[in-house]
């Protein structure tokens, strides 16, 4: 009962818990950041366990990640039938590479209404190049297609990918089940630091976004069908609004939780190998929270969309060890899907 007090006393709005079911991997993608927590070790179910009852007067968030999460598939089963027996407020999301997907995992996802997000970093061969088993993941986003199941495609943006991004539009629209995409900025951690990958340039990056846009366009007027992509979404929402929410994440306001196999908990899966961000271990029961602080520069209060941006994600920023918001490439992401949209308005 103290557990769920503390939890309860600390955090009156929804917690995102992100369950590192294993931190195994089937594939060695060239910039992967959990390559960081060294240790090869599968969840158990105790564990996951303490990690819901120590929220269970929270609305959760529970994110299967890893590694890879469905190569720890008995464990995901388990914590959804026991969220559910205990009625537990929680909403499940898993982010794969798809290459473990079966027809049976499929229905089961289907069934324990799990959403799902794929990672793909571009068309086929680029693909291959970066991550490998690229049949297997195109197959997996079928299967889910075949089961009913909609999936988002998330794909880290890098000089080796990023002139390719608006050809992962036309991909996604013709695998049908796929209606939007998110990019993901490289963070200097785990793989990413042996240098086989090098960042995009803001020029290189600011192109891309442009073409997958007017990929997404072109084939919206040609079908009806979009395959949005969430930068634009998100700046057009925040555009909606003469002052919106500033914090980036929910590790930016103190409710996001990283636990990791052997229970240690982080704030965000990027910064696992930075003791400083220990929060404890979920399984003794006793944790502190940490609020990852927002990084701007003094030339942010001049941007005019100071009021509605959120900034870029503090833990990337952290990781590449980025001073000022001004020489991110989150802030030039984020300021050109503004001026597209804007520019879209005007017109």
């Amino acid at each position: 009962m103290l557990k769920k007090t503390k939890a309860k006393a600390i955090l009156k709005e929804k917690v995102l818990i992100v369950l590192w079911t294993t931190s195994r991997c089937n594939l060695n993608c060239k910039y992967c950041y959990a390559a960081a927590w060294e240790k090869r070790a599968d969840m158990d179910f105790e564990t996951a366990k303490a990690a819901l009852d120590y929220f269970a007067d929270c609305s959760m968030k529970v994110q299967f990640a890893g590694g890879e999460p469905l190569l720890n598939v008995d464990l995901i089963c388990r914590v959804v039938e026991y969220a559910k027996s205990n009625d537990y407020d929680v909403a499940f999301q898993m982010q794969t590479n798809g290459t473990l997907i079966t027809p049976e995992i499929a229905t089961g996802i289907k069934k324990m209404k799990i959403a799902v997000g794929v990672s793909l970093d571009g068309p086929p061969a680029i693909n291959e190049k970066l991550r490998g088993k690229t049949n297997a993941a195109v197959n997996g986003i079928k299967l889910l297609g075949q089961a009913g199941i909609r999936a988002n495609i998330n794909a880290v943006v890098t000089k080796q990918n990023v002139s390719e991004l608006p050809n992962l539009v036309t991909f996604a629209f013709y695998l049908g089940n796929v209606p939007g995409i998110g990019l993901d900025l490289i963070r200097e951690a785990g793989n990413a630091k042996s240098g086989l990958v090098e960042k995009a340039s803001p020029l290189q990056l600011t192109t891309a976004l442009k073409g997958m846009q007017r990929k997404s366009e072109e084939l919206f007027r040609l079908s009806g069908r979009w395959v949005k992509l969430r930068e634009i979404e998100a700046a057009k929402n925040r555009l909606k609004c003469s002052s919106c929410a500033k914090d980036y994440c929910y590790a930016a306001c103190g409710r996001s939780f990283v636990i990791l196999p052997d229970g240690d908990v982080y704030p965000c899966g990027s910064l696992i190998d930075k003791y400083e961000y220990f929060m404890g271990n979920i399984k003794y029961g006793k944790m502190k929270v940490i609020t990852l602080a927002k990084i701007m520069s003094d030339n942010c209060r001049d941007c005019s969309y100071y009021s509605i941006c959120p900034g870029g994600c503090p833990s990337r920023l952290i990781v590449n060890n980025i001073i000022t918001e001004e020489q991110s490439l989150d802030c030039v992401l984020k300021k050109t899907a503004f001026d597209m949209v804007r520019q879209k308005q005007g017109n």
